[in-house]
């Protein structure tokens, strides 16, 4: 069975036309929010960053009300491209590109700021990952979706990691502490309850439950061992500091260059160290 296509009339296999429209109509969205969702935060973020700036520069802002205000942008450019059918992720993310380009060196004290807040909103991401996602993906579990879990902890993030530093001179300890310490799974988490949200449990609900594992059992080993493996890589760090400069403490003139800077003031000592008392005319 075929359909005939408007322009030249030559047949088309059915199961060619639809996937062929489905996809234009896919990438055309995602395409368009992209760029709105840029452009949007460009807008907001380098409009905001000037605008702090001038506020700092004349004296509008108070320190304390110029944080709130940063944080009030990041939400701005996030509900403005969401509201104008783009991205919000990437309007909040060019955002903060174009704030710190227009803000310039009178935005970076307010960054602490809005790191401190990110980091709460950031307890509650956790919160809310708990209180929905953990629990029915503790009773769906399977041994696949574990074996998947440890994998994605070590082999699947450590190869890639240990290749992609393979010629940075890094020692074998500071390449597996790297790969193990690797990102706690904010961002996993986040769209997993985004694509909860949107899809629902019966669409998503299987690849949020490998997300939701993968990432609670990141909480428990990289929780379990930051502190030991944090002490033992410092202790070894020191370790190491210690022996080299104890190699190169042997090769240093120290006492001569003691002994000449305590002797130079004094004529006498002028004629050399081994004469340290000599009279002037022996």
């Amino acid at each position: 069975m075929s359909k005939a296509d408007s322009t030249t009339g030559s047949p088309r296999p059915l199961s060619w036309w639809p996937w062929r429209e489905r996809q234009q109509e896919e990438r055309s969205p995602a395409t368009a929010q992209l760029a709105l969702g840029l452009l949007v935060g460009v807008a907001v973020g380098g409009a905001g960053g000037l605008l702090v700036k001038a506020a700092r520069r004349r004296g509008w802002a108070a320190e304390g009300f110029a944080g709130p205000a940063v944080l009030g942008l990041a939400v701005c450019a996030y509900a403005s491209g969401v509201a104008l059918h783009g991205n919000g992720f990437i309007a909040a993310f060019a955002g903060g590109l174009a704030f710190g380009t227009a803000g310039g060196r009178r935005g970076e004290p307010l960054l602490p700021f809005v790191e401190e807040t990110g980091a709460l909103v950031s307890l509650l991401v956790w919160l809310a990952f708990g209180a929905v996602a953990v629990a029915p993906a503790v009773e769906d579990l399977t041994w696949q979706i574990a074996l998947y879990a440890v994998l994605s902890l070590t082999v699947v993030r450590m190869v890639p990691v240990a290749i992609a530093l393979a010629g940075a001179r890094l020692g074998r300890a500071t390449i597996l502490l790297v790969g193990w310490f690797g990102p706690r799974g904010l961002a996993s988490v986040v769209f997993a309850l985004l694509a909860l949200e949107e899809l629902g449990s019966h669409t998503a609900g299987h690849a949020v439950a490998v997300i939701t594992i993968t990432v609670l059992l990141s909480v428990i080993a990289h929780g379990a061992t930051a502190d030991p493996l944090a002490t033992r890589y410092a202790r070894l760090l020191a370790g190491s500091a210690n022996a080299l400069a104890g190699a190169q403490v042997p090769g240093m003139p120290e006492r001569r260059l003691i002994r000449r800077a305590a002797s130079a003031p004094a004529p006498v000592a002028a004629a050399g160290p081994d004469r340290p008392n000599s009279p002037p005319g022996g």
